[in-house]
């Protein structure tokens, strides 16, 4: 505990309640923060005048690579001159070989090399600190004074024990990080594969649209005009017009609403209801607006569509409402109806009636991070 950590080491009443202080509104700031280099900044400012603290330097480990993260009390040159910095030559290099605290004093009555660089800057007292989450070796950070005044052991114990929570905090981050450039990378791959998949079905739009102009019998042309309705009814599914927030998820509603607009125009207008969007898994969207577009074969009456999430047995489901003259009869389509049965088992869907003019179909959701939020 902070308190014990600090209590024990000094036996002044007042430093210690200023060292648990700081602790605290330290501790506050860096499990707060969302930038590393400011995060470190704000401490400094924190600590600076307590500790007698003229500059620090916070290096960044990735794998075998080490970069200048933050620092703070330097000209924009000497900024740069640490950035380059050799780390097999430095006293920071060499904390994180050996994982251990360097606390160097006589720095400049010193010809060392490991310190030229702050020796440089007037620093005569450098204590620099390994920054470790387990085994995990992220860096170092490190504080210099001007003033040949050693750090004391309780001036070391605090900034251990704040090392200890910047390395915590910065493990925090590197994870966020790691996490959202998967998620970048995974809507990035989502936007590649959907425009592709698009540009794949316009072609064979185009190319079936063609086939229904050159063919001379009836039946075949309304045969290929059916297979072009539904692969427009496909395309319409990858559309970034219906994404979500969350990478792979198709707002239902929209797509429902343009499914019904492309085949009875402006019959789609308020033609669907919802509290809000309702995302689906883009494989669920387009099984959906098949059986809506099939269920629509025929020249039916566009219903009125109320989509409704809610729960049932623990798990989250998707209520959807067909209603208009005639609708209830449609429940039969999964006994007569082949694709009508094989897009509700897909979606593994139940279609089921409360009246003559109203259908209704229930199927499982997750509306994901963005859904519902139903509980």
């Amino acid at each position: 505990m902070p308190d014990d950590a600090i209590g024990s080491v000094t036996a002044n009443p007042d430093v210690a309640r200023r060292y648990l202080a700081l602790v605290a509104a330290a501790t506050d700031r860096l499990m707060a923060a969302d930038d590393p280099a400011a995060m470190i900044d704000a401490l400094f400012a924190l600590i600076r005048d307590e500790l007698d603290l003229d500059v620090y330097f916070n290096f960044r480990r990735d794998d075998r690579s080490v970069r200048l993260e933050a620092s703070g009390g330097l000209s924009r040159a000497q900024r740069t001159e640490a950035a380059t910095l050799d780390m097999t030559q430095s006293a920071c290099g060499q904390a994180m070989r050996e994982r251990r605290a360097l606390h160097l004093t006589d720095i400049q009555e010193s010809g060392e090399v490991r310190t030229s660089f702050v020796r440089s800057l007037g620093i005569d007292v450098y204590l620099c600190m390994p920054l470790l989450h387990g085994d995990q070796l992220l860096g170092t950070l490190g504080f210099g004074r001007r003033a040949a005044r050693p750090f004391g052991e309780d001036e070391r114990r605090l900034l251990t024990l704040l090392c200890h929570y910047v390395a915590l905090a910065q493990h925090r981050l590197r994870i966020e990080e790691a996490l959202r450039h998967g998620i970048e990378t995974q809507a990035r791959l989502l936007d590649e594969l959907n425009h592709r998949v698009r540009n794949a079905l316009q072609v064979a739009i185009g190319l079936v649209s063609h086939e229904v102009r050159s063919a001379s019998d009836t039946a075949t042309r309304a045969a290929l005009s059916r297979a072009a309705e539904r692969l427009q009814v496909l395309a319409s599914a990858h559309r970034p017009l219906y994404a979500t927030a969350e990478p792979g998820l198709v707002d239902l509603a929209a797509l429902f609403g343009d499914v019904i607009a492309q085949l009875r125009g402006d019959a789609a207008v308020g033609a669907v209801a919802a509290e809000g969007p309702v995302p689906v898994p883009i494989e669920r969207a387009v099984a959906a607006a098949l059986l809506l577009d099939t269920l629509l074969e025929g020249g039916a009456a566009v219903p009125h569509i109320a989509m409704h999430p809610f729960r049932a047995g623990g798990n989250e489901m998707l209520r959807i409402a067909f209603q208009g003259p005639g609708w209830g009869r449609h429940v039969d389509l999964v006994e007569r109806h082949r694709l009508v049965a094989r897009l509700c088992h897909q979606l593994r869907a139940t279609l089921t009636n409360e009246d003559d003019g109203c259908l209704i179909l229930v199927m499982p959701h997750d509306g994901g991070e963005y859904g519902t939020g139903i509980r």
